[in-house]
């Protein structure tokens, strides 16, 4: 199964992943601001990061083979 999540955000923001068993995944995430590029790969348990300025742009693809559960939350 491939899940994909895309969050954009103009203000302060905070996401918190964490996995609940094994899998394989992947992750990628582009992170702008004043016109600069971040690009992030993890593979752990569990995963999290703040973002904040400007503007945020995010992309998550993985596969996963048990279960997981994730959150996130943001304000201005």
């Amino acid at each position: 199964m491939l899940v994909v999540l895309v969050l954009v955000l103009q203000c302060y923001c905070y996401y918190y992943f964490y996995y609940y068993k094994y899998y394989y995944h992947y992750n990628q995430s582009h992170y702008h601001y004043n016109q600069s590029h971040y690009h992030y790969r993890y593979f752990h348990h569990y995963y999290y990061y703040y973002c904040y300025n400007n503007y945020y742009y995010y992309y998550y693809y993985y596969y996963y083979y048990y279960y997981y559960y994730y959150y996130y939350y943001y304000y201005c």
